[in-house]
């Protein structure tokens, strides 16, 4: 990605606000298994973050994806997972979302608020049999004279339990149809609607318990006969599945960035303390076994911190990069993995103590082979878009 002195400028003051807001207290939510999410959204709503490249008419700040690639690598800088897991739905999923399909009446109560930090948004796809396979989704939204009626479950939903609203893949159908029976097969009725979590009908749990992430809310929704104003529909009725296909190769691109600025991060302190750590008579740098290890995740970091630029230039361009983002994602995660693996390795038996940064990063990283599309997802998508290059 072209990155000029705006775009340092910009970092600079980030990762100021960042450390600022999470610093702190960050080690004490991740023990206590959350974090305050409604104060952190409305602080950084106040600083103008959660809307960098959203339309100025929708009080965003109308800035080039450049901003949200600073903004995605910052977040990766933290030293737990859980801050750039929840904001990223607010920011790269949600909140475009809106702004793309999203009438009058849903960009005036709801996104210019989230804009400002005054809403958490949820994104409400997977379903408990389901994963990352769309088409097996079973929430249903009936027609009806007073607009529609939800019912079905989500669950494993960023930011499930503490969201005050929810945008919901359903199947639609016509009024009169079996309210809860069985959907439809394939993707032609999926449809994207805006749910309150407020409303009656609705529900809300929290998963406890998680391997990783943990100050992040993850949880679960359940619509039982829910009505939602007809304006609430987002995009046309069926295109559901197309438009979260948009949003997720931007969401993709955002996480592959995040993902490589936390490999860097371990890859640094992997190389710190192998320099200051003796084995042997020696510091565990001159070992060629370790110094040959981390000059080949160095290389691989190089190509895909390239390789992820690039799409965040043909996103900036309007091209095609669903392949392209899915390859980023896919490939960045697993170097994160694969950095944490080795951070822990060379930290032995301290590392494998819970409570650390090490410990931890090795838990949080095993989510992004989940987060965004699970790798053998991905890896089915790479397969069924081959290059068109060669």
């Amino acid at each position: 990605m072209r990155l000029d002195r705006h775009h340092e400028l910009f970092r600079t003051s980030v990762r100021a606000v960042l450390e600022r807001l999470f610093l702190p207290e960050l080690e004490d939510w991740e023990k206590a298994g959350e974090m305050p999410t409604h104060e952190l959204y409305r602080s950084l709503g106040e600083e103008g973050l959660l809307g960098l490249t959203l339309p100025v008419d929708d009080g965003g700040l109308g800035l080039d994806l450049g901003y949200s690639h600073v903004w995605a690598r910052e977040l990766g800088r933290l030293p737990a997972g859980s801050p750039a897991m929840s904001l990223s739905v607010q920011t790269d999923i949600v909140l475009p979302l809106l702004a793309e399909e999203g009438g009058t009446g849903v960009r005036d109560a709801y996104l210019r608020p989230a804009v400002r930090g005054e809403l958490v948004a949820a994104l409400a796809a997977t379903e408990p049999g389901g994963g990352s396979d769309l088409a097996a989704v079973r929430t249903t939204a009936v027609r009806d004279a007073d607009g529609l009626r939800l019912t079905g479950d989500k669950a494993f939903l960023t930011n499930g339990s503490v969201a005050d609203f929810a945008v919901v893949l359903c199947h639609l159908l016509p009024s009169g149809a079996d309210e809860g029976g069985n959907p439809p097969d394939g993707l032609d009725s999926l449809t994207l609607v805006l749910v309150p979590t407020g409303l009656p009908g609705v529900r809300q749990e929290r998963h406890t318990g998680k391997l990783g992430n943990r100050a992040c809310d993850h949880g679960r929704l359940s619509f039982t006969g829910v009505r939602v104003p007809e304006e609430n529909l987002l995009g046309k009725p069926g295109s559901g599945y197309e438009a979260l296909t948009r949003v997720f190769t931007r969401e993709r691109t955002f996480l592959a960035a995040v993902c490589t600025a936390r490999a860097a991060t371990m890859l640094d302190r992997a190389t710190t303390y192998a320099r200051g750590r003796a084995v042997l008579g020696r510091p565990l740098l001159q070992h060629q076994a370790i110094a040959f290890r981390l000059a080949e995740l160095d290389a691989e970091l190089a190509l895909i911190e390239q390789y992820t630029d690039a799409v965040f230039e043909r996103l900036q361009e309007d091209a095609a990069a669903l392949r392209q983002a899915s390859i980023a994602k896919l490939r960045a995660s697993r170097l994160e993995r694969e950095c944490a693996d080795l951070l822990l390795q060379l930290h032995g038996g301290a590392g494998y103590l819970e409570g650390g940064p090490v410990e931890r990063g090795y838990r949080d990283a095993r989510a992004y082979a989940l987060a965004g599309g699970a790798d053998e997802a991905l890896l089915h998508l790479i397969a069924g878009h081959p290059r068109t290059d060669v």
